[in-house]
């Protein structure tokens, strides 16, 4: 027969077990928790993932509204051992990995916008990563076509970045919603999303991706193969020639404004109530000015002008591999926006 303290003990382990379960259901669904299980999952370029070559068929919404068909090809070995190739239309970028960065040669002097975004696709470590001054929202549970998801914002102190979305069983991220930011124009891509996952080694990564503009596709990525490498082909893993370095390392800073000039907005074109985007490619350098400036996106030509000359005007903080700065490339993007 149970007395006072029997019942009193049982009843403290009780609550004590309760305080566990309830603390792990909580860690389990936080939104660090979340983005930790996708990149465990998700992210294919890292080590454990076997030596295979994956083969992709890329659309892209061209300047006319029609889709244009291209080619994206990884051979893989290691994280410091892979190459990867891409083919749209006229332009092709070729690029061989090694342990310290990477060797680019391509068709052009500059990256067109499109492949900035045609990157974002790829590489999901860009989409999970969270900056320094980014943070993220409460979790919260909807359903999205009949499957639950748990969806977290990350935030810059002035507004929502993007949205990222889960779903509840996989812990697969299945979507990214980025908002149109207060007074700008909307994004150019308004939404991602990853879908029919497989299984490479014990990873899970999408075979289909689509990136949104209001609804309208504008980039799409189909897996059409995936194939195990038994025999490695040393010379796929030379640096190309006439092909240029671009270092890298795992815990690379990004390169950061400390210095913008905001641009004038041109009294001609408010009078015409002109307002549009204009996106430069740029190369941040390692004292952290702007070279290799070239419009890829275009607005008018009083737009344009004012936002080249406050860009000119830019310092960044550089990239960096630890304590060493690096050379990057960037897209930048000025808003010119009316209040009416």
């Amino acid at each position: 027969m149970f007395n006072n303290t029997n019942k009193f003990l049982i009843f403290a382990w009780f609550l004590l077990a309760c305080g566990f379960c309830s603390a792990g259901q909580e860690d389990a669904s936080s939104p660090e928790t979340l983005i930790a299980q996708a990149r465990k999952t998700q992210q294919i370029w890292t080590d454990g993932t076997p030596p295979l070559q994956m083969r992709a068929e890329i659309q892209v919404l061209d300047s006319k509204g029609v889709m244009t068909p291209g080619h994206y090809t990884v051979n893989w070995v290691a994280p410091s051992r892979w190459r990867e190739e891409l083919r749209i239309a006229n332009y092709e970028r070729l690029r061989v990995h090694d342990a310290k960065g990477y060797w680019q040669k391509s068709t052009m002097s500059f990256q067109p916008e499109i492949i900035f975004q045609l990157d974002t696709l790829l590489d999901l470590e860009k989409v999970l990563r969270i900056a320094a001054k980014q943070s993220l929202g409460k979790v919260k549970s909807h359903k999205k076509d009949g499957a639950s998801q748990r969806c977290t914002e990350v935030k810059w102190t002035s507004g929502t970045d993007r949205v990222l979305c889960f779903d509840e069983t996989s812990h697969n991220l299945v979507s990214v919603e980025y908002p149109t930011p207060e007074s700008q124009n909307p994004p150019d891509i308004s939404r991602i999303e990853y879908g029919g996952f497989d299984n490479v080694g014990e990873k899970r990564i999408p075979l289909e991706i689509r990136a949104l503009r209001n609804r309208k596709v504008v980039l799409e990525v189909k897996v059409l193969e995936i194939t195990h490498d038994s025999e490695e082909n040393s010379a796929l893993f030379a640096a190309p020639p006439n092909s240029l370095f671009w270092m890298q390392c795992d815990d690379m800073q990004e390169a950061e404004v400390v210095s913008r000039v905001q641009p004038m907005y041109p009294s001609s074109a408010r009078s015409n109530f002109e307002q549009g985007r204009v996106i430069f490619y740029a190369v941040v350098e390692t004292d952290g000015t702007l070279s290799h400036s070239t419009v890829i996106q275009r607005a008018t030509p009083a737009l344009e002008s004012a936002a080249a000359d406050a860009i000119r005007q830019w310092r960044y903080k550089p990239a960096s591999c630890g304590s060493t700065p690096i050379r990057v490339e960037r897209s930048i993007s000025v808003d010119f926006w009316l209040q009416r």
